[in-house]
């Protein structure tokens, strides 16, 4: 893997995730085990007829035919279609949200962490299938996307206020409104308009800095960094 200009890239990128996410070391028992891989045919059902059928026309029975499972086992684990289907995209960009932790460290300048990941997950999150059908539900597709990240830009977000690297000038509340909302809309505008999706990464990235607090040349300088970073380790 080529170094990255301002990143350092580390040899524990196991042990910074288990940190960042806390991991649970014990193992689940047999009935956890059960539980999970009842789940996971869920899951993997809806993620496989939304992506071919959408939203409105698959419904919950041809999830459960779907997974070989039936109602009451649907109803244990879920409350309804919907929170069925964001349970799905959550799983899914979350593996795009993990992957940023192997070229971010959590001792890298909180703007540059920001940047690069806001740029990697979101071009990761518009080329899966299941984003162009959520698209058509706005706030499913919010949902899906804060259930995804949220955790991950509250870490990096406090970590910049701590240092006072971040001066958000709204609530924490409003904060998460903006993000939520904005990343909704760039990924509907992306799908629909098929612009140079870089360039959009990358002026979101730096517009994402200045509500933080980064003056604009900065951020400017700071989002492109983080554009070569990436492009770094896809040549």
């Amino acid at each position: 893997m080529p170094a990255l200009a301002g990143i350092d890239v580390g040899n524990n990128i196991l042990g910074d995730a288990e940190e960042m996410i806390k991991i649970e070391p014990s193992k689940p028992n047999r009935m956890a085990r059960r539980r999970q891989e009842t789940r996971a045919k869920l899951l993997a059902a809806t993620h496989e007829l939304i992506v071919e059928k959408g939203i409105d026309k698959t419904t919950m029975s041809d999830i459960t035919e779907a997974a070989d499972l039936g109602r009451r086992t649907f109803y244990y684990h879920f409350t309804s279609k919907d929170e069925c289907i964001s349970a799905t995209a959550v799983e899914v960009y979350q593996r795009h949200a993990l992957a940023v932790l192997t070229i971010v460290s959590p001792n890298d300048d909180p703007a540059l962490v920001m940047a690069t990941a806001t740029q990697s997950v979101l071009s990761s999150m518009l080329r899966e299938p299941i984003t162009k059908r959520l698209a058509e539900r706005p706030r499913l597709l919010g949902e899906a996307l804060m259930g995804a990240i949220g955790q991950f830009v509250h870490r990096d977000l406090q970590a910049g206020i701590d240092i006072g690297r971040f001066t958000p000038p709204v609530r924490p509340n409003v904060l998460d409104s903006m993000i939520m909302w904005s990343l909704v809309g760039l990924i509907v505008e992306a799908i629909e308009v098929q612009t140079d999706l870089t360039a959009v990464l990358q002026e979101y990235a730096q517009m994402f800095l200045m509500i933080l607090g980064i003056e604009n040349s900065e951020a400017k300088q700071i989002s492109i960094q983080a554009l070569e970073n990436l492009n770094k380790l896809r040549d």
